[in-house]
Parts: C-alpha cells; sequence; structure tokens
C-alpha cells in the first residue's frame, strides 16, 4: 500500500521491494498476490479486472481498522512517492504465472518517465521477462530472483548478463557467497527476518541489499555495527 511505502520512507529505510502485475486495461500496478482472495476475500485475478475495479477493495488487511482504507496503488503513483527521496526501488515483474505482454515495456517507460534508471534493480522469477527487459533497457541492473537451489547460481546469471542474485536467504553460506563475489554477482536475499540472519548477512561483503518484513528490526541491527 502506499501508507506502507510512506511508513517506510519516513522511518528511513534504504529501500522498499514490491511486486508489480497489469491491470486488465493495461496499467501496471503494484500488488504481490495474482489473485485477490487472500487479501480482500474476493476471488478473482488481478488480470482479470480493470484498474477502476481494483481500486475498489480495500487492502489494509489485518490493519483493518488501525488506518484508512487502503487501495492497489499503480507503479506510477509509487514513483510519484519515491522520486524526491534517496530510495532504492527493486521491482519484481510479477510474470512467473502470467506474461502480462508488455509489462517490461511499460514498466521501463515508467522508470525512466521518473529518472529512476540510478535507483531501480528489476527482477523476476520468469527470467524469460529479465530477458525481455535487459534487451530493451541493458543499462539497467537486473536480477534473477529464485527460490530453488540453482547450481551455480553466479554462472547463470554471467551467462544471460544480470548483475545480480536474488536467493531466498537459507540458501546462502560463506562458500557460496565467495563464489558469487568472485563472478562479480552481487547479493540481495529475501526474506530476512530473524536477528542472527541479519548480522549473518550484513557481515558479507557480496551482499548490497537485504528485503526483510522487518526493516526497524534491521535498520536497528545494521546501525549497531
Amino acid at each position: 500500500s502506499m501508507l506502507a511505502f510512506e511508513k517506510a520512507i519516513e522511518i528511513g529505510a534504504d529501500g522498499a521491494e514490491f511486486d508489480v502485475q497489469l491491470s486488465r486495461d493495461g496499467v501496471p500496478i503494484v500488488f504481490h498476490d495474482e489473485s485477490l482472495l487472500r487479501i480482500t476475500g474476493t476471488d478473482a485475478l488481478v488480470a482479470d479486472l480493470r484498474l477502476e475495479e481494483l481500486r475498489a477493495f480495500d487492502i489494509s488487511y489485518r490493519f483493518r481498522g488501525q488506518c484508512q482504507p487502503q487501495r492497489i496503488p499503480t507503479l506510477e503513483e509509487y514513483f510519484q512517492l519515491v522520486a524526491q527521496h534517496d530510495f532504492l526501488s527493486i521491482v519484481e515483474l510479477k510474470t512467473a504465472f502470467n506474461e502480462y505482454p508488455g509489462i517490461e515495456e511499460k514498466v521501463i517507460a515508467l522508470i525512466h518517465a521518473y529518472d529512476l534508471t540510478e535507483r531501480v534493480i528489476i527482477s523476476s522469477f520468469n527470467h524469460y521477462s529479465l530477458l525481455r527487459s535487459r534487451a530493451l533497457a541493458p543499462a539497467l541492473p537486473h536480477a534473477i530472483l529464485y527460490e530453488c537451489r540453482i547450481a551455480e547460481p553466479q554462472r547463470y546469471a554471467k551467462a544471460l548478463g544480470m548483475q545480480y542474485l536474488h536467493p531466498y536467504y537459507q540458501f546462502l553460506n560463506d562458500e557460496e557467497l565467495q563464489k558469487y563475489e568472485s563472478a562479480g554477482i552481487r547479493t540481495n536475499p529475501w526474506t530476512v527476518d530473524e536477528e542472527p540472519d541479519m548480522r549473518y548477512l550484513l557481515g558479507q561483503q557480496n551482499v548490497f541489499a537485504i528485503m526483510s518484513n522487518k526493516p526497524d528490526l534491521l535498520m536497528a541491527v545494521r546501525d549497531e555495527a
């Protein structure tokens, strides 16, 4: 939600990671699940609804009654918010289930429109989508997002021309991280919510960013170092 992004900026977080999909009428929107069921209780797919229809839902979820109703934001609204801040945006193209034809062009156009090329990393579980994006904007950094144990992922990243690996954090250890560093591939693990894991990863030279549901805890641990 926009409230979540506003709070992230307010507490001094370095950035945010979020998923982008297209509404039925082709508008890039920020929403995690392909279905609305978990968040809104409505059994419908994001891809099947126009932006106006998506806007009707309150996505405040567990925080209903504690804040004003929250609406699904467009990617442009998010970029309008962060454009004036030193804030990293890790943009996941949510194309693993639905390809969303044209999503790469639309996302890249908005990145350029808001002059955010130096503050964006594009990632996806759909590595064909990453290749399409890289072909359109080779100067933008791209990241291979994965949740299985890829053999020699640094070689895979180099072969595809990607600059970052976005692995599930439990795949990482000293040996793996050293291989990535030797290959010149930086690492941004997800989703790191426990303090011992934060401490370990904050001490690794190869780790560029850490994705967490607890940015306040992560920043406190970082600032203790």
